[in-house]
């Protein structure tokens, strides 16, 4: 009986050494680690002033692009305006103004001046717009066009359809008038 209890017992003491041992490695190592102050930056500070001023130049630099952006789709100059738009999209790194950048995008490929408009990549952006900022004053109207876009592409495939089934309709009609003629020509030939 004596010797299971001492066995046990010195299970237990591997234990509590192996916990210890740990227990002094982690000690010894943890004193290496530096952690960052945990001061912060007081209120009314200059870096503070300076970080606002920052984020507020990069926001006003980012509304003139999307003013140029605006400018160029005027002129007609959709390449140019595109990729000004996608600039801003980038650089806004999810934040306004990448909501207007995603809406001009849309009617960037949406417009019909522009010889390589895209009605899908135009819906595309329209959705991302509604999905990624949904409280954006811009997002209902993004559901407005992606609405009157896919309408209008279902109208173009059924006119396309219309017109192929008009193209069948008139070649029978040919045939029907060659066979009419020839028939004109049998009966003819029949009475003379």
């Amino acid at each position: 009986m004596g010797r299971k209890r001492t066995r046990q017992r010195n299970h237990v003491y591997l234990c509590v050494a192996v916990v210890m041992c740990f227990a002094v490695i982690g000690c010894a190592t943890g004193g290496d680690i530096v952690e960052p102050p945990n001061e912060t930056v007081p209120a009314g500070s200059d870096v503070q002033r300076d970080l606002a001023d920052a984020r507020r130049d990069f926001a006003s630099a980012r509304r003139r692009d999307l003013a140029e952006g605006r400018r160029l789709l005027a002129a007609g100059d959709y390449q140019s305006a595109l990729r000004i738009n996608e600039t801003v999209l980038k650089t806004s790194a999810g934040k306004p103004p990448a909501d207007e950048a995603l809406f001009n995008i849309g009617i960037i490929f949406a417009h019909p001046g522009n010889r390589s408009r895209d009605y899908q990549r135009s819906i595309a952006s329209f959705r991302r717009l509604v999905k990624e900022y949904p409280r954006s004053p811009l997002a209902d109207q993004a559901t407005v066009w992606v609405g009157v876009l896919e309408e209008n592409i279902k109208l173009r495939r059924a006119s396309l359809e219309a017109q192929q089934e008009n193209a069948k309709l008139k070649q029978i009609i040919e045939k029907s008038k060659a066979v009419d003629i020839q028939m004109e020509e049998k009966k003819r030939e029949e009475t003379r």
